[in-house]
This record gives C-alpha cells, sequence and structure tokens, in this order.
C-alpha cells in the first residue's frame, strides 16, 4: 500500500505547503468540465455563488471520507444554505475569506490555501506564546520579542477570537500555529473587521517597553518566503536557538558534548522526505548507527517540532531502525520532541513511534491527530474561480479505537518568547536532562 499523506498546507491545511507527491499545484488550470457553464451567470451575484455553493458541497461530500466527523451534516448544509445572500453582499477577496470560514471545520487539511486565493502578508512574522502574540522576526530586528496589543482598533485577544474560525485545524494546537498566519494576512484582517483598508497597523510593546505603531509593508506570499526564509508558520530560522538555526534542511543529526547535558545523539527531522542534500535516509540511519557503534552517546532525541509532513513512504527505514535498535527501544533510550507543527505525515511517524517503541515524548501536544484526514484533491468553484483543497484519506495509524487529538507530551514544557530571545530551549534541555529509567 502507497502511504501518503499532504504536508501541512496550514495549515497546515490552509498553509499552502504542497507535499512531493501532491498531483495539483497553485498553477493547475481547472478542466473544461469545471469552467462556468453559463456566460449570464453575473460573477458575484447570489446565484452565481448559489452555484458555486452547490459545487462546494458536492464537492465536500464526494471526496472526503467522512466530512461530518466533527460538525453535523444540518449543521453544514445550514451553514452553506445560508452562504451565497452573505457572499454577494461581499467585495473583493471578501468572499473568498468566507468560504476558508465554511472550509476550516472540516479537518486540518481541508481548506482554501491562502498562497493559492492570491492573499499577502504583512512583513512581520509573529507567533503565538502563552504570553500572547509576539514578533519573532521583522525587517528592524529591534521588533523581535515585542508583544502585539492590538491591530488597528481591535485587541489582540478580540481579534485572535475573530480568525479562530477560519482557522482549519485538527484540534487546537494546529489552530494556536495557524492564528498567528491568519493575523498577518491583510485579506482575513479586513474580512473580519479587524481593520478596514488593506494596510493593517500593529500596535506592539518592544521589549524595552515602548509602545510602537508598526505599518508592515504588505507582501506576496513569494517575497515574503525570499526574504524570510520560509513560510509563515511556526517559529523561523535564527542563528538561536541552535534548533532554529537549521530549520531549513529537511533532516541532521549531530552528537551533544557532555557540557551540553550528556552523551545524545540529535536528529532534527523536519520534512518527511527521502533526502537532504546529498543524505538519503538510509545513509543517515548508518550514521546514526555508526555514532552508537563508537560509543558516542547512549540515547537519541529527535525533533519533529518543525515537521509539518510529506511522504509518509519515505520513513520507514528510520521507523524499522528505532524499533530494531535495542541501545534505543528501551526505557529513556529514545525521546521525541513534539509540538503544534507536528503533523501530516509527520504524524504519522510520531504515531507509529509511539506505539512501536519505548519513547518518551517532550514538548507540546501535536498540531495533528494519531487518526487523521489527509490527502487533498482540488474542488474547484466555477463562478468565484476558488479551489478547495479537500482531504481524500482516512489514515488510522492509532488503530480503530484511538481518538486522541493529539499526541500529548510526556513531558510538558513550552518554549516561551523570553526563552526565544535569550536563545535558550527548554524542551531540548528537558530531554538533555531527563532522568535514566
Amino acid at each position: 500500500m502507497r502511504r501518503r499523506t499532504v504536508a501541512l498546507a496550514l495549515a497546515l491545511g490552509l498553509l499552502a505547503c504542497q507535499s512531493s507527491h501532491d498531483t495539483t499545484s497553485p498553477s493547475t488550470q481547472p478542466s473544461s468540465s469545471t469552467q462556468p457553464s453559463s456566460s449570464t451567470v453575473i460573477p458575484g451575484s447570489e446565484t452565481a455563488w448559489a452555484e458555486d455553493m452547490a459545487v462546494f458541497a458536492a464537492g465536500i461530500r464526494r471526496v472526503h471520507p467522512n466530512p461530518f466527523w466533527r460538525q453535523s451534516e444540518a449543521e453544514f448544509d445550514e451553514s452553506v444554505a445560508a452562504a451565497p445572500a452573505r457572499l454577494a453582499a461581499m467585495s473583493g477577496p471578501d468572499g473568498a475569506v468566507e468560504v476558508m470560514r465554511l472550509a476550516a471545520g472540516i479537518d486540518g487539511h481541508t481548506g482554501l490555501y491562502p498562497a493559492e486565493a492570491g492573499f499577502h502578508l504583512v512583513a512581520l512574522h509573529l507567533y503565538l506564546f502563552d504570553d500572547g502574540v509576539h514578533v519573532v522576526n521583522a525587517p528592524d530586528e529591534s521588533l523581535v520579542g515585542a508583544r502585539v496589543t492590538a491591530i488597528g482598533a481591535t485587541p489582540i485577544d478580540a481579534a485572535i477570537d475573530r480568525v479562530r474560525p477560519y482557522a482549519a485545524h485538527d484540534n487546537d494546537a494546529t489552530t494556536n500555529v495557524v492564528v498567528p498566519m491568519l493575523l498577518m494576512t491583510p485579506e482575513v484582517l479586513h474580512a473580519t473587521g479587524i481593520v478596514d483598508g488593506p494596510t493593517p497597523e500593529y500596535h506592539v510593546e518592544t521589549v524595552d517597553g515602548r509602545a510602537l505603531d508598526v505599518a508592515p509593508d504588505v507582501l506576496d506570499w513569494p517575497t515574503f518566503r525570499s526574504r524570510y526564509g520560509g513560510d509563515p508558520v511556526g517559529l523561523p530560522k535564527r542563528p538561536a536557538p541552535p534548533f532554529l538555526a537549521r530549520r531549513d534542511e529537511a533532516f541532521w543529526w549531530t552528537a551533544l558534548d557532555d557540557s551540553a547535558g550528556g552523551a545524545a545523539l540529535y536528529l532534527q527531522y523536519n520534512r518527511v522526505v527521502a533526502r537532504s542534500g546529498g543524505i538519503t535516509l538510509p545513509m543517515l540511519v548508518a550514521e546514526l548507527t555508526a555514532a552508537l557503534d563508537r560509543g558516542e552517546a547512549d540515547r537519541l532525541i529527535i525533533d519533529l517540532r518543525h515537521n509539518p509532513g510529506g511522504d509518509n513512504r519515505t520513513y520507514p527505514p528510520l521507523l524499522r531502525w528505532l524499533i530494531a535498535d535495542a541501545r534505543i527501544n528501551r526505557p529513556g533510550g529514545l525521546f521525541v520532541l513534539i509540538g503544534r507543527q507536528t503533523f501530516s505525515a509527520a504524524m504519522n511517524f510520531a504515531t507509529e513511534v509511539d506505539t512501536g517503541t519505548a519513547a518518551v515524548f517532550v514538548g507540546e501536544p501535536t498540531g495533528g491527530r494519531p487518526n487523521l484526514y489527509g490527502d487533498v484533491r482540488p474542488v474547484y468553484l466555477p463562478n468565484s474561480r476558488i479551489t478547495v483543497r479537500v482531504s481524500s484519506r482516512y489514515w488510522e495509524f492509532g488503530g480503530p479505537d484511538d481518538t486522541r487529538p493529539w499526541i500529548a507530551p510526556d513531558v510538558a514544557v513550552a518554549i516561551t518568547s523570553a526563552d526565544l530571545l535569550a536563545g535558550l530551549d527548554p524542551v531540548l534541555d528537558a530531554a538533555i536532562h531527563a532522568p535514566g529509567p
């Protein structure tokens, strides 16, 4: 059986990260059978939106294996039936944002992907910590660490509440990684009434206590990615803490010396793919095995905190080794760092590690469920020309009785905004200093 899931595309569903085996791309053109059927339909009219909503509802039912696992069919039908009148009263991209909301309640992969929809981003990278929304990357380095207090006239807590229904999610952890990206998206801010104009203003309090009003540039997604080195999801690449410095590499490893807390191998596994640069996954396993043979370490730490997924057909060489090597698969021998961005194929991997090894999980709850929906397929709305990606497959890696919303950590640790500024990684530290069995 070919095992595959789409990478966190938002959302991790929303986030527009295409997996290597996804059969569609933002440039894919609809077939002639999905083009508008009548030249008399006025785009944006209630009639046009009613046609689109009929296609949307039929597509959800046709593609998704169980679209009403979370919301009832009656609730879904009621929302879709009421949508055309609301949509016809909207202008510009507000309608696309409303379609995003309609799809968001289905699962973490299903949704309207912002980059594909032509949405924009402000030149501030935001992250939701326990103590609020903070700037984690910006053109002005002095803004890094600043806490956002309001967007326009809307207090930040109210802004979070307004955008939350637009976040495609498997669980609350997925929502927490998607919400900051939505707060960076002018189209979403306008559609939710957080701001009136196209250029949002952010009110922030810097780490030295200054209150500033910031009107960042508005960028398209390719420009944001090139300027900031990646998608606006999770924590960005930064020199410190070290777990952020190489987050753009698919996987890499190092030995942690005694000064770091003990003899451990650290593997950062950021994308579920077959190779990272010139290193294949079997080559990686051979390197780790050789390091254990040389006595460089007596335990392994695998970091999945940045991993939104990929192709779950690629990880079996690593999984088989983790299960088979008694030096690793023992109490105190294997630690897995998890978080809100651990999703999709990375969630498949984490679930199989959970069920097949003695691993201790450290960090935050995962952004994906052990049993999840994935492998999106496009549903094209002919009049608005909006594409909604819909999950087409159910992955039951946790078994038929596993109803957990996430994998919860055995050792719960979260990085704070102060940790980020100080270059600290309390999650890794907790794994390094964990007591033996």
